[in-house]
């Protein structure tokens, strides 16, 4: 009997075995659209960027095969609903809107959102100071938001599908700001042929933008998410990740 009640408590322990211990593989969903330099693909249609690498290295630590789904930025959490991704991966900012469908990690990465435009333009990143500009953003995004809360009734929002797209008709003058990513932004400017355009403002610290970007997890799957926060400390204390970020950037993408 007692036999029978062992075997029937490891069947039951193999059955109710956390599912992301149990996959070979983790579906990572990521935005089809390329993001540099957190995402990009090659001609021959490999991905590579900031993300990647960490990726790879959470994958790493956790001995698990990463298997990257591209998908569209405002079904990606649809998907991670529908079982089609694990894990969202691609920037998400945590907010308290998004944390009501999805459970996050502890963040990745964090930084504010820029306002850049020609140098020679004068503007003031304020409701007066972008009165009847054209200001690009990416749709389906938290900066698109922040700019329709506060800046919606004065400044023209323009919407686009990816942040180069906004840049490359802010180089063609279909535009007069751009608001985005920092970073890439920085980036972005650095490239241009004689450094025209510069930062107008920065982002402060605000509940729209969230508390920086983390992994989406679906609600109450807290063994993957704690099994990916313990592989994010891991890379942090061994200073791998440090090493990565030091390839595409000169400070810390981590932040304070």
């Amino acid at each position: 009997m007692k036999a029978l009640t062992r075997l029937f408590a490891a069947i039951v322990l193999l059955a109710t075995a956390p599912m992301a211990f149990a996959q070979d593989t983790l579906r990572w969903g990521y935005n089809s659209a390329p993001f540099p330099p957190w995402t990009n693909k090659s001609p021959a249609g490999e991905w590579y960027g900031f993300d990647i690498d960490i990726m790879n290295a959470l994958c790493r630590e956790m001995k698990a095969t990463c298997e990257i789904v591209p998908v569209a930025w405002d079904g990606i959490i649809p998907a991670l609903q529908a079982n089609k991704i694990d894990i969202i991966w691609s920037g998400m900012s945590m907010t308290a809107e998004r944390e009501k469908v999805v459970d996050f990690t502890d963040r990745y990465r964090r930084g504010p959102a820029a306002f850049i435009a020609p140098k020679a333009l004068k503007v003031e990143v304020s409701a007066a100071g972008l009165k009847d500009k054209i200001v690009a953003v990416t749709k389906a995004t938290n900066f698109q938001r922040y700019l329709e809360s506060y800046y919606g009734n004065t400044a023209k929002i323009k919407l686009y599908d990816t942040l180069d797209d906004a840049t490359a008709d802010l180089v063609a003058g279909r535009n007069d700001v751009v608001m985005g990513d920092i970073l890439q932004l920085t980036i972005f400017m650095k490239n241009v042929p004689g450094q025209p355009y510069e930062i107008k403002g920065i982002t402060p610290v605000d509940p729209i933008l969230g508390r920086g970007a983390g992994a989406g997890v679906r609600k109450g799957d807290t063994v993957l998410r704690d099994r990916m926060n313990v592989a994010l400390a891991a890379i942090r204390k061994s200073g791998e990740y440090q090493a990565i970020a030091k390839k595409y950037f000169e400070h810390d993408p981590y932040g304070e």
